[in-house]
């Protein structure tokens, strides 16, 4: 959504909440979506788009945008490692939190301590990467934003902004954007 806004689109768009879960798939969504999976794009010609990055390069297609993904060269790979990193970052937050809500007797211990090691170790690298973020708005820090928006949500016993100054700091400055402030995450 942060995308749609930043390219002037969010208005062509009509926004369906459709609800996901893995132990209950949503039958009804996955005969237009076969994997169920969020976000998802349909176009004018029933095409389907799907993945965070895909719908992005697809709306940057449309309104060209070389300040949130550069053309060419050295800046364009800084944004996609970036972009990359935040969303492998929150792909193993996602199978994390898989494991946080199975009932108490199936969890494993091995298996929260893993995921909170690469939660940390990951937050640990983008304190350290914030320092180069400065006043930045591109694909990367969206992605990055995105992820820690979503700690916020789910797992707010984290406290993940503790030790992590410089971080924090960015964030504080990423949540006052006006299209991350419009498209903030909230339980309903």
């Amino acid at each position: 959504m942060i995308v749609l806004i930043e390219c002037g689109l969010a208005g062509q768009v009509e926004k369906i909440r459709t609800p996901v879960d893995r132990r209950r798939p949503n039958v009804a969504y996955m005969q237009q979506n076969p994997l169920g999976t969020i976000p998802a794009l349909r176009l004018s010609d029933e095409t389907l788009l799907f993945d965070s990055p895909l719908i992005c390069d697809y709306l940057l297609t449309l309104r060209p945008r070389p300040d949130l993904l550069p053309s060419a060269g050295r800046q364009r790979f800084d944004v996609l490692r970036r972009q990359a990193f935040a969303d492998a970052m929150l792909d193993a937050i996602l199978l994390w939190r898989q494991e946080r809500i199975r009932p108490a007797a199936e969890q494993s211990a091995e298996i929260h301590a893993a995921y909170a090691i690469k939660a940390s170790a990951a937050l640990d690298r983008l304190d350290v990467d914030a320092r180069t973020f400065a006043g930045a708005f591109d694909l990367g820090h969206i992605a990055t934003g995105s992820a820690l928006a979503y700690l916020d949500l789910r797992f707010p016993d984290m406290e993940w902004r503790h030790g992590r100054n410089g971080l924090a700091a960015w964030y504080r400055r990423f949540e006052d954007h006006p299209s991350a402030r419009a498209t903030r995450l909230t339980l309903d």
